[in-house]
């Protein structure tokens, strides 16, 4: 009998350990959650601060919000580069993609030119 004893104690060690492991898994989960929670709303202040710089308003961060202009100015060009590459437009209305003879845009069916 003390061998079932240790069977059943060894097999109740290991529900209890499974149990404990799929707790940890959830937990990890719920606090990855609230971590990434945490990163919107970082994203959120930053845009909200570059946002003002924009509108001419002065921060704290004027030299941060110039270097992400510059940036977005070297984007701008490089991606002109890669349409005219392919021989490729946006859609004014919603930046899709379109080659250049297309005079309607096949996402959101605006007029692309006379």
């Amino acid at each position: 009998m003390a061998f079932l004893d240790e069977v059943k104690k060894f097999g109740k060690s290991i529900a209890d350990k499974s149990k404990d492991v799929i707790e940890v898994t959830k937990l990890n989960s719920q606090i990855a959650t609230e971590k990434d929670k945490i990163k919107e709303l970082y994203q959120k202040i930053g845009e909200h601060v570059y946002n003002n710089y924009v509108a001419g308003e002065s921060t704290v961060n004027d030299e941060l919000c110039a270097e992400i202009k510059e940036i977005n100015a070297k984007i701008e060009e490089l991606s002109a580069k890669v349409l005219e590459l392919k021989n490729a437009t946006l859609c004014p209305n919603c930046n899709a993609e379109l080659a250049k003879d297309v005079t309607f845009c096949s996402k959101c069916g605006a007029k692309v030119k006379e």
